[in-house]
């Protein structure tokens, strides 16, 4: 059968449709392709970009936190570094919880990282000058030690001396008791000086005077007398007269006691005591007292 023109111009105009259509499919398939290719790319690109954003928040947060260390232990100011320490791990997980490529997001944390950065530079700064400050105050301040130290040492051995001025004038303020003299009393209340039998006296008498001291002052004291027989021990009656007084927190017995005036006059003391009995046979000590110190002492032996 003859193809008639009509025809064969349907079919041409058939085939160029076609071809048409193949040529439509093949560019939307070509950029298909490549919007794929170039969103693939994209996203690998982001995730090596939020891989590296990542690592450099990390560091900078270890750099920052060590930062705040030293300038905490200089004395410096960290309240400030503190707060930026913690939004940078808040911007170091938001970027990691982010799946999809946000170039907004990734734009601003590389201008910030870039911040942190010259921030660290500028906190080393301030640590060599916060270094170099606490050296400065250190020597200075070992200066005013040793001048204080020197001070003290001063002031020390000025309270030394005065201390040992005041022990020499406490020794020397101390009373004394000189020409002490013993006798004793018998029945008949005859005196007679020195040792005695037992059966002679059942009181004895003691004699002296407190001698001339022109530092002590004109004070009240309590003058007393120890009879001390030959085992050691007090003779001690509180009926007639005898008690007891402390030395650092000891108690002690006395025989005998008077409350005087020291008025630097040499002043004349007497003892009488009246035992109410025999003396045992032995050596006796009489040792006096002004308060909690001795000021003399002597003896008699009874035979």
């Amino acid at each position: 059968m003859t193809e008639t023109p009509e025809n064969k111009k349907r079919d041409q105009i058939r085939i160029i449709l076609i071809v048409a259509i193949v040529v439509i499919a093949l560019g939307a398939g070509a950029k298909i392709y490549m919007d794929y290719t170039a969103k693939a790319a994209l996203q690998t690109e982001y995730e090596e970009t939020k891989l590296r954003l990542g690592n450099q928040l990390d560091s900078i947060s270890t750099q920052l936190n060590d930062r705040i260390l030293e300038i905490s232990k200089l004395g410096g100011d960290i309240d400030s570094l503190v707060v930026l320490k913690d939004s940078i791990t808040s911007e170091r997980d938001q970027l990691q919880r982010t799946r999809r490529a946000n170039k907004a997001l990734i734009q601003r944390l590389d201008r910030k990282v870039t911040g942190y950065q010259e921030l660290l530079v500028a906190k080393d700064e301030e640590i060599a000058e916060l270094k170099e400050l606490n050296s400065k105050l250190l020597s200075e301040n070992n200066v005013l030690k040793e001048e204080q130290n020197e001070l003290n040492a001063t002031i020390n051995k000025a309270e030394q001396k005065q201390q040992e001025l005041q022990q020499q004038i406490s020794l020397a303020a101390k009373l004394k008791a000189e020409n002490i003299s013993f006798y004793n009393i018998n029945s008949r209340g005859k005196e007679r000086e020195g040792d005695f039998r037992s059966r002679q006296a059942e009181k004895v008498k003691v004699t002296f005077n407190l001698a001339e001291n022109d530092v002590a002052p004109v004070a009240g004291h309590q003058i007393m007398i120890q009879v001390i027989d030959p085992a050691g021990n007090v003779i001690f009656d509180v009926a007639r007269g005898s008690g007891s007084f402390q030395i650092d927190g000891k108690e002690f017995f006395y025989t005998a006691m008077q409350e005087i005036v020291f008025d630097n006059s040499k002043q004349a003391l007497s003892f009488v005591y009246d035992k109410g009995s025999e003396f045992e046979k032995g050596d006796h000590k009489i040792i006096i007292w002004s308060d909690t110190y001795e000021i003399g002492r002597t003896s008699f032996n009874v035979k």
